[in-house]
This record gives structure tokens, sequence and C-alpha cells, in this order.
């Protein structure tokens, strides 16, 4: 019986070593956006892309919370990397953050984008792997997202009639 017990033990362990390596097919039809669910916790890569349509991180696939997102055509097999570490600082590209700003406005950025404005997808703009700029078009704002050395992600606003501030990150 107890042979049994440790039989069970060990390939209960075993099955929830395996939910970490999950692999998780996702696929843009035509340009609409599509998420994925799966532990995003860490690091994620593209194991196989399936489309003829490119998949580049932060551009037509990226990881928001809980999932990952392909779009612009990108088809592609996913997997959690388990040779990352968790508690490193990023290496760059656009960190999952949230903030608010004077004036009531709220940002919200997905790992690898895109980024809202006040609950809508602003035009995003790449400088480097660790400086980003947001638009919204409508209100003529714009946000400025940077990684910091030390891992933390700094937001700053600009917007009409001068108006400018530092946000105030609320959840990384």
């Amino acid at each position: 019986m107890r042979g049994i017990r440790l039989c069970v033990l060990a390939l209960s362990m075993l099955s929830a070593s395996a939910a970490f390596a999950q692999e998780v097919t996702c696929e843009s039809q035509g340009s609409k956006r599509t998420e994925c669910p799966m532990d995003t916790e860490g690091a994620v890569r593209l194991v196989k892309q399936l489309s003829n349509s490119p998949c580049t991180e932060g551009v037509s696939w990226g990881l928001s919370k809980h999932a990952v997102w392909v779009e612009r055509g990108c088809r592609g097999v996913f997997a959690k990397d388990t040779g990352a570490s968790t508690s490193a600082a990023p290496s760059g590209g656009l960190q999952l953050v949230n903030a608010t700003c004077p004036g009531h406005i709220a940002v919200h950025a997905d790992r690898g984008g895109p980024v809202y404005i006040n609950g809508k997808e602003a035009k995003l703009k790449k400088f480097n792997e660790n400086y980003f700029e947001a638009r919204d078009e409508a209100t003529g704002t714009v946000v400025s997202i940077n990684n910091n050395p030390d891992g933390s992600v700094g937001v700053s606003y600009t917007g009409k009639n001068r108006a400018n501030g530092i946000c105030q990150v609320t959840a990384q």
C-alpha cells in the first residue's frame, strides 16, 4: 500500500512539473488579436512559428498577465521557458505595468505591448529595449515608459497645453 501511495505521489509531482512546461498554440485569424490563456510568470518563448506572417515579440506577439497574445496573422506554439529565472530584473522590452498619471490618466501596458491610455489602445513606438512612447491620437497625450537599471519601470506623460508629470506606478 505504501508503494502505491509513493507511486501516486511521484506521478502527481511529474504531472505538476509538466503543467509548467505546457505549450500553447495561439493563432491570429487575419489581423485580429487573439489571447490564449497560459502561465506567463517568468519568460515565455516562441517554440515554433506556424504562419507565413512574421511572429515578432512586442509587435505581433506578447504577454499579458495570464495569456500570450498574437495579432497581424502571427500563429505559433509558445512555451514557458523553464530555464529562465523569475526573480531576475527584466533585461529589456516593454514590461507589464499599470500607472496613474496626474489629470486622471490611467496607463496599462502588457508585456511586449500594447499600451492602453484610459482604456484605449495607443500607438506604440519603441526607441530601444528600455524606452517606449505611447500616443493617444485623440487627446494628444504621450506616455513615456522606461526600464530602469534596478528592474523598476518609470512612467511619465505630456499632454496638451504643456501638461506633464510623473506617473505613479501601481503594479508591475
